[in-house]
Formats: C-alpha cells, structure tokens, sequence
C-alpha cells in the first residue's frame, strides 16, 4: 500500500513537471518569434460554446455553472483560431478553479469598434491586491496562490493576445476575477503585421 501510495506521488509531480515544461517550452516559443499566427476568419461565439463543452462535466462535478452571454450579430473576426482557443481555455480553467463549488464562471461577449470584447469572469475570492500589478509579467507571480496556477498559463494568454495587436487586463472593483481581451474584427485594415505586440513582451 505504500509502494502504491509513493508511486501515486510520483507520478502525479511527473505529471506536474511535464505540464510544466511544455508550457515554458510553449511560452519560449511564443515570445521568440516561434510562432507564425494562422490568420481565419471565424465566428467567436461558436468557438466560446466549443470551449465550455470541454469543461462541461468539470463544472458539473462540482455544481459550477458555465455561463455564455453573447448578443446576436456579432461580427466576425480574424485571428488565430487555435491561439483564441488557448486564451479562451487558460482563462476558463484558471476560473473554474478558483469559483467555489456552485458557484459560476461567465465569458461574455460585446462588439467595440475594433472588433469583439471578451470577458471571463468568476465568483471566486478574486486577485490579491499585491498580484495585481505584476499579474502578467512578472516572475514573482509564479510563486503565489493564484500566479501558481495562472502565472505561466496568464503569460502564455498575454503573449497570444499581443502577437493578434491586443491587449489583456484584469479589470478592478470587481468581487471576483474579471479578464477582459480583444479580439480583432474580420476587417484586413485592423489585421496587426507578423509579430505585432513586442513592446509588451
């Protein structure tokens, strides 16, 4: 029983090291110049429902309830579908976990003149205040409650919405988290070149 229990263990940080390790391997990728973006033309809408369907039976475990808003006639965007759906389901994850049990995660979308404005929010404890500032760049955030579980998963979500021209920002005066992001409209004129958002890096 206890072989068992030490191996359980061991597996369970190999597992932990190998996400871990992937997603610096993922995060060099992106802010070196490693990724070439897949500019398509897409509705976000579809792919928000597509996102929550993966952590349907998650939220369910749990009693958390998955709450899309998105008004009718939203135009379409265009960007890296694959990189969206990253950004959409670190935000997501990171959510659910901090929701309490029954409590509700809500990605909302709104259009604004460049394009769609997204905004996961949840009704956990939200972000320590002294998190706050350094949330999205800075090294210490890996070594905090919240920073454990987002910092490198919120670096890799800054750098995506970087590279598509954008933005991401955690909103104040709220009870629990709220991100906010861009997404850019289906407009060529608002397509940012190769590589936009280095300034941020």
């Amino acid at each position: 029983e206890d072989r068992r229990r030490y191996l359980a263990i061991a597996l369970a940080q190999s597992a932990k090291v190998g996400a871990l390790a992937r997603s610096l391997f993922e995060l060099a990728r992106l802010e070196h110049g490693g990724v070439k973006l897949e500019w398509e033309t897409f509705a976000l809408p579809e792919l928000v429902q597509d996102v929550l369907q993966k952590f349907e039976l998650a939220a369910q475990s749990r009693g958390q309830q998955l709450q899309p808003v998105s008004p009718a006639g939203l135009p379409l965007v265009c960007a890296d579908v694959a990189l969206i759906e990253r950004v959409l389901t670190n935000l997501i994850d990171n959510a659910l976990r901090h929701a309490p049990d029954g409590g509700s995660v809500r990605v909302s979308l709104a259009p604004v003149p460049d394009g769609i404005r997204v905004r996961v929010e949840d009704t956990g404890p939200g972000v320590p205040e002294p998190l706050r500032a350094t949330l999205f760049h800075a090294p210490s955030a890996l070594g905090s409650n919240r920073g454990n579980q987002g910092g490198l998963g919120l670096l890799i979500v800054r750098r995506i919405v970087e590279l598509h021209g954008g933005t991401i920002r955690l909103l104040d005066g709220s009870d629990g988290a709220v991100f906010e992001f861009v997404v850019p409209r289906a407009d060529a004129a608002h397509r940012p070149e190769a590589g936009a958002g280095n300034a941020g890096a």
